[in-house]
């Protein structure tokens, strides 16, 4: 029957022992296998059939047997054990639950407690917040009353420190008087240690240089003495016949302080980026124009573009056919005065405009501006009277170029065409051109200025002036008097306090406001610094805030001796702009006021402002402008000035205020209807008054037109609306049937550009635009506040102006056609790159555009430009540059890459540029490129770029050239940034070697080398090796520059330039006696400047001028060989400057009478310069010479005397001549003791001297007892106080100490 595996299995046998109690399947066992004997063995043991069980039994009954075996016994005990751990479990959760209550409770019992005391601690927090308030109100009170207290106080400083000033002023005045009385002064005379000297008499206009007294001691100390002078005590400066008396090289500092502070006596045509020429020409000699337009004008455009200017040429031809007379002499006449260049051709008859156009180019105002005439010869009795006339009071004025007598047209084209272009390179800055054989000459001062190369840009801040001089032409200041009242006191508060916020409604002219303030603040406070800047529109580079920040920083950085390059990377320029500010501000007496108008156009405005929200320093003071439509919330909190729109009162007095200053007025009738209309806010503004009068007085001749047109201009609503209404007035007073649609497109070009457009864009964009349209448009739109000027470019003039130009000029296709004018633009700019490196108009627009427009590709390879990106740099618009990178979803590493790349395809590809492009100008892109990257912290590919700067400027240049010493300074930089100190230091140290053996020893730019390798090496905690080169170059400067300034161009000295160069500009006629004075004024101008490039360049020109006008032995021509010869002096051009002496002394020695104080003045300076040349062999008999004609002039008892003895007793002193010198420094002291007493300076200078020379005849004794009595004299002197006099052999500053020691061991 088979074993117990066969029986069938059922749910229930799966049950046995297998189902716990609480009905789960977690039982021990499942199933019981049970062992069962085969039937047939069972059988043969068991026979007996009352033991066989009967079929159909029970299978329980049958196994019950077997549930005994001990497998059963274990299975239990495993189960009573499963069910006491079970039980024990659960006690265990029982006592913890237990537990758990309990501390629940005990928690909520000391949660109460917290709470009682939380609320206790509340009540104490709020009555200490009420004391805390209480105690801020009696502050408040407190700091006011402080603040009234300083304000009287500073005040009463002020009143009585310039009292002092006065009597000190008039002390020294006096004291001068009575020298020059009692001692026979003569301002030549002069032994300091000025670095300038005189000459008055017959050559006015003569310096030189003088570094060192030529007494042997003591000299420096008694320049600063305020005791009775002498003429060997009085400073020596200029004094020639011309703009600049009386002017030396310390007054050059205040000057400094305040160059930016004169900006409105700048000529407007000096501050544009553009050079507008106008040019006035009759029919008869419309043939020259043409021909200079065709053949030169090309040209000069193409040299002003290079620099990064553009040439605009006017020229209105004569129409018979217009009847609009009226118009086209105001046209005329806005045109002429506009221009910075008047250019006039003259043939035998006038027309009726060329007078008035002579009058606004030239007669008026005889040298405001160039003006160049060319008047073709006359042949006959042809010329008319008018034209004769003119001919005459032109020569008559003078200050003008005239080109007389050409014959033919070509040859007047060709001579006016010569002229212009020596004006234009004098405007641009350029020297005179280079011949292949210099091309790659670099100039002593071009590698100074690569020191600060992208720190300051002139051109934008040309701009910023350019909008100031904008705002204070206005007439318009109602009320201002109150608002002025606020900010003085804002200004005048004592500690660190937030910004100033003034709010207005547009148009209410809170930015005209800043700008009277700020004139006036200029006025009343020069000791300040005040920085500004006004932000135009939404889209110009001046609502860039990382570019206002560089450019103020950049000024900051002026008033620091040495100033670092500005980085490039725009989240470090904004984090370290608190910190110049700050720094500044505690430096300068006023501290520093920086004024920011409408900074609510800023882009992304809150997060590049953040720091004015943060503590300002105590001595700035910021004050900012918003509209109150667009002010952010968080900057509401700050003090606010309320500029609120002007009463009724004030609307009539505006009114009539700028229709006098028009020329016009208007009757009672429409005035009633103005202001009648001007009631609420938004017409009651002054931006709303002043267009409808402008518009008025345009057409004041006309009474029924002006009540036509004040009735249209009255529906308006705003300004907005009124500017729409003069848009369409003045678009049908324009245009034509020939016109018809200009305005428009005009208006559209330069709404859909970024900042503007030039009118020769807009004649080469709109088509069929000629001058003679462009022209009253301009002038037009100008004189209704439509457009102005900015940067050599037309733009809109106000923020509402660009709102009406969109709804005056765009419908429905609005997108449409404004895609389409960005497409012209964008093709208009890129024509511009093919072949020819991409100017700045380009660099600003056409990035701007393709981005505007979305192509990416194109975008992309405009930036990869390298000049493009060149540019970019050079105006600090990193920020515009990343965000474009950005913009086309790549990183800082991958743009890296790209240029590098860019820069590499740019140098293989070199001579496909036909020359337009060089190797050094692939050095300086992977050179910009290198600094760039540097400052973004791509260490590794700015490493690369700098690394092949110098390899190809040692290639393309000689390798001891100063320009590849810059380049291995930018190279040292980058390994000291990267901590690798010793290649850094090999680097430093080859730069300088480069440095002093290009230049001198006592350059400016060895020590710049020498700071960096100091500042090294004080990286390195190398202090014994850094100080004496920090020493080093601290002499170096001292000797070499001007407080604060080493190079003019760093320190924003371009706007001074102009001027010098619009003086030169002021007399270009032919060469002449009155020219060559004029040079060499410029010349001395420069000088002062430090700018000895330039300086060196007019003296030569000044001399050269001379020698061919005068003749070779003219007293006028030593003046120029004297400066020459000073300037060579002081840059230690020792055997350039003697043969110029030489000369000079033989000149006036022919024309002079033998003592005449011009030639002792000679004699003594090229005396000084044999001796420092080790030449005493030709230097004695002049000292010999200088003390007979001293004893002739003053006699022999004068202290002008002594101190030519004393000259000559230290040059037989340095010859060991000691018998010879004894004797002469014994009289020059009894002369000192008789004239100035025996306590005089002098005295203890002469007694020192005597002391070196017992010494050095071993007589100690005798010169123990000299140094005593002149160290008694030196203690008892106040003058001498915390000064130390140096013995020395000679005026070049080299001490023998030797008796200092042995006296004071």
């Amino acid at each position: 029957m088979g074993n117990g595996a066969s029986f069938l299995r059922s749910q229930d046998d799966d049950d046995i022992l297998g189902t716990d109690l609480d009905g789960s399947s977690k039982g021990v066992i499942k199933r019981i296998p049970i062992e069962m004997k085969p039937r047939g063995k069972l059988g043969n043991k068991i026979t007996n059939s009352v033991l066989r069980k009967p079929k159909g039994g029970s299978l329980r009954s049958a196994l019950s047997i077997d549930l005994e075996n001990p497998e059963v016994e274990r299975i239990r005990r495993e189960y009573e054990i499963y069910r006491l751990n079970t039980e024990n479990e659960i006690q265990n959760t029982s006592r913890e639950k237990t537990k758990l209550e309990t501390d629940n409770k005990r928690l909520r019992a000391e949660l109460t407690v917290l709470q009682r005391t939380c609320n206790n601690m509340r009540q104490e927090r709020d009555a200490a917040y009420e004391e805390k308030l209480q105690a801020l109100a009696r502050a408040a009170a407190f700091e006011h009353d402080r603040d009234k207290v300083q304000r009287v106080f500073k005040i009463f400083r002020e009143t009585k420190e310039s009292e002092i000033q006065n009597l000190l002023r008039a002390k020294r005045e006096l004291e001068n008087k009575l020298s020059k009385v009692a001692h026979g002064y003569l301002p030549e005379d002069t032994d300091t240690t000025s670095r300038t000297g005189i000459d008055s008499n017959s050559s006015p206009g003569d310096w030189w240089t003088n570094v060192e007294s030529e007494s042997s001691m003591g000299s420096t100390v008694q320049l600063h003495q305020s005791t009775l002078r002498g003429p060997e005590f009085a400073s020596s400066m200029m004094e020639f016949d011309g703009p600049f008396t009386n002017v030396n090289k310390e007054d050059w500092s205040s000057a400094l302080a305040t160059l930016n502070q004169i900006v409105p006596i700048i000529p407007e045509q000096s501050l544009s980026c553009s050079l507008r020429l106008y040019i006035s020409a009759p029919k008869d000699a419309q043939s020259e124009v043409d021909m200079f337009m065709k053949e030169y004008r090309p040209r000069l455009s193409s040299l002003c573009n290079k620099e990064g200017r553009s040439l605009v040429t006017i020229h209105l031809q004569y129409d018979d056919q217009d009847n609009n007379l009226e118009m086209q002499l105001r046209c005329r006449k806005h045109h002429a005065q506009k221009s910075s260049i008047f250019l006039a051709f003259l043939g035998d008859n006038s027309n009726r405009f060329t007078a008035l156009e002579y009058k606004c180019g030239h007669l008026d105002h005889p040298g405001n501006k160039t003006a160049i005439f060319c008047f073709r010869e006359i042949k006959g009795s042809k010329s008319n009277s008018e034209a004769r006339e003119l001919r005459n009071q032109v020569r008559d004025s003078g200050s003008a170029k005239i080109i007389d007598g050409y014959p033919m047209a070509t040859k007047g084209a060709e001579l006016a065409y010569k002229e212009l272009e020596k004006i234009i390179e004098i405007e641009l800055g350029l020297e005179s051109k280079k011949t292949e054989d210099d091309e790659f000459e670099v100039r002593e001062g071009d590698i100074t200025d690569m020191k600060v190369d992208g720190v300051f840009d002139a051109n934008y801040n040309y701009e910023q002036m350019e909008a100031f001089n904008y705002a204070v032409k206005s007439s318009c200041e109602l009320n201002f008097e109150k608002h002025y009242e606020r900010l003085n006191a804002h200004v005048l508060s004592a500690g660190p306090l937030p910004p100033l916020l003034i709010l207005s409604p547009s148009g209410a002219g809170r930015s005209l406001l800043l700008c009277k303030w700020i004139q006036l603040q200029i006025e009343k406070a020069p000791g300040s610094v005040v920085l500004h800047h006004f932000v135009g529109s939404d889209n110009s580079l001046s609502a860039d805030p990382v570019v206002m920040i560089r450019r103020i920083t950049s000024q900051l950085m002026q008033h620091v001796t040495s100033p670092p390059s500005l980085t490039f990377d725009p989240t470090r320029l904004v984090e370290e702009f608190p910190r110049w500010l700050e720094k500044i501000s505690s430096r300068t007496n006023g501290g520093v006021i920086l004024v920011l108008d409408s900074i609510d156009r800023f882009h992304q405005a809150e997060t590049h402002l953040k720091w004015l929200l943060d503590p300002l320093p105590v001595d700035a003071r910021v004050i900012v402008s918003a509209s109150e439509e667009t002010c952010p919330q968080s900057w509401r909190s700050w003090p606010t000035l309320q500029v609120e729109p002007l009463s009724n009162k004030n609307v009539k007095e505006l009114l009539r205020a700028e229709l006098v200053t028009l020329g016009a007025s208007l009757n009672n009738e429409d005035e009633t209807k103005v202001l009648t209309h001007c009631r609420n806010n938004p017409t009651c503004i002054p931006l709303y008054v002043m267009v409808l009068s402008r518009h008025t007085a345009d057409c004041s001749k006309n009474e029924s037109k002006v009540t036509k047109h004040l009735d249209a201009l009255l529906t308006s609503s705003d300004c907005v609306g009124l500017y729409i209404k003069v848009l369409e007035l003045v678009k049908t007073d324009l245009e034509s049937q020939e016109t018809r649609g200009f305005t428009r497109n005009v208006l559209r070009y330069l709404y859909v550009s970024r900042g503007g457009l030039s009118e020769n864009e807009l004649l080469e964009l709109v088509p069929g635009l000629t001058w003679s349209f462009l022209a009253p448009f301009c002038y037009l739109m100008h004189e209704h506040l439509v457009l102005k000027y900015q940067g050599g470019l037309l733009m809109f003039a106000h923020e509402q102006v660009i709102k009406a130009v969109h709804d005056f000029c765009f419908g429905k296709d609005e997108q449409k056609v404004i895609s389409q004018i960005r497409q012209d633009l964008i093709q208009h700019f890129q024509s511009q790159m093919s072949g020819t490196k991409a100017s700045c108009r380009v660099s600003e627009e056409l990035p701007w555009l393709l981005c505007q427009e979305g192509e990416k590709e194109d975008l992309k390879s405009c930036i990869l430009d390298m000049f493009v990106f060149q540019k970019i740099c050079a105006r600090g618009r990193l920020r515009e540059l990343l965000h474009y990178w950005s913009y086309m979803g790549e990183d800082k590493a991958n743009m890296a890459k790209a240029y590098l790349s860019a820069t590499k395809h740019m140098e293989d590809s070199v001579s496909q540029y036909n020359g337009q492009v060089t190797l050094p100008d692939i050095a300086d892109l992977y050179e910009t490129l290198g600094k760039f990257l540097k400052d973004l912290g791509q260490l590794n590919q700015a490493l690369s770029a700098l690394q092949r700067a110098l390899e190809v400027r040692e290639t393309a240049l000689d390798p001891d050239h100063p320009i590849v010493a810059h380049s291995l300074h930018q190279l040292a930089n980058l390994h000291a940034h990267w901590n690798k100190y010793p290649t850094a230091e090999a680097l430093f140290k080859q730069a300088l070697e480069i440095y002093q053996n290009a230049f001198t020893s006592e350059h400016v730019m060895v020590a710049k080398e020498l700071d960096a390798l100091a500042i090294l090496y004080q990286k390195q905690d190398k202090h014994d090796q850094a100080d004496p080169l920090r020493k080093k170059a601290m002499s170096i400067r001292r000797g070499t520059r001007t407080p604060r300034s080493a190079t003019p161009r760093a320190q924003g000295m371009e706007p001074l330039r102009k001027r010098t160069l619009q003086l030169e500009g002021l007399c270009m006629g032919s060469d002449s006696a009155d020219l060559a004075r004029t040079l060499n004024e410029i010349g001395v101008l420069h000088y002062l400047q430090n700018d000895f490039d330039n300086a060196e360049s007019f003296f030569k020109r000044s001399l050269e001028m001379r020698e061919n006008v005068l003749g070779p032995d003219h007293l006028d021509l030593s003046q120029s060989l004297n400066n020459l010869a000073a300037l060579y002096n002081d840059r230690k051009l020792y055997s350039k400057a003697e043969p110029l002496y030489e000369r000079t002394l033989k000149i006036r020695m022919k024309n002079l009478n033998s003592d005449h104080p011009s030639i002792a003045s000679v004699i003594k300076h090229l005396a000084l310069l044999y001796r420092k040349q080790g030449k005493f062999e030709k230097a004695e008999p002049l000292y010999v010479q200088a003390v007979e004609i001293r004893e002739k002039s003053f006699g022999p008892q004068h202290p002008s005397v002594a101190t030519a003895l004393v000259n000559l007793a230290v040059l037989y002193s340095q010859q060991n001549k000691h018998n010879e010198a004894e004797p002469l420094y014994t009289r020059a002291l009894k002369i000192y003791e008789e004239s100035l007493g025996a306590h005089h300076p002098r005295v203890a200078e002469t007694l020192r001297n005597l002391a070196v020379l017992k010494y050095d005849q071993k007589d100690f004794e005798t010169a123990a007892k000299l140094y005593k009595r002149a160290t008694e004299i030196k203690e008892n002197d106040g003058s001498y106080a915390g000064k130390e006099l140096i013995s020395r052999r000679s005026s070049s500053g080299e001490t023998n100490s030797t008796v200092k020691n042995l006296l004071h061991p």
